[in-house]
């Protein structure tokens, strides 16, 4: 009865891993996705009303943020899939999916509301 208990085990475990890498993958799009398509066009919902507005409120400045938050999104997602593949750790695995969860709050905080630079 042992034996037979450790089979009905055995398939879970191995498709965890698969079900996490799907996972990652589909936060990683949709947070890259949500940084171009919303935080980037439409920014801090309120700029302050002074001269010369704050650098925040220009789309250039904000495209510039979002660049350097896709690039972080994307290396967290590649360090997080890479041991995986290799079957070397699944609780890095665990920790990139609980970081790729938080990366669009955390994204569109940085995009919308930090002062981020032009891009030439």
């Amino acid at each position: 009865m042992t034996t037979s208990a450790s089979v009905v085990q055995r398939p879970v475990r191995r498709r965890l891993p698969w079900v996490l890498m799907l996972l990652a993958t589909v936060l990683t799009l949709g947070t890259v996705a949500f940084i171009w398509l919303v935080a980037v066009p439409v920014g801090p919902l309120v700029c302050a009303a002074v001269d010369p507005p704050t650098s925040n409120c220009f789309l250039s400045h904000r495209q510039g943020s979002a660049l350097v938050m896709t690039v972080i999104v994307i290396a967290v997602y590649l360090l997080a899939l890479v041991p995986a593949l290799l079957r070397r750790a699944r609780g890095v695995l665990v920790v990139g999916v609980v970081l790729l969860a938080s990366a669009p709050f955390v994204s569109y905080a940085v995009v919308a509301w930090a002062p981020g630079f032009a891009m030439a």
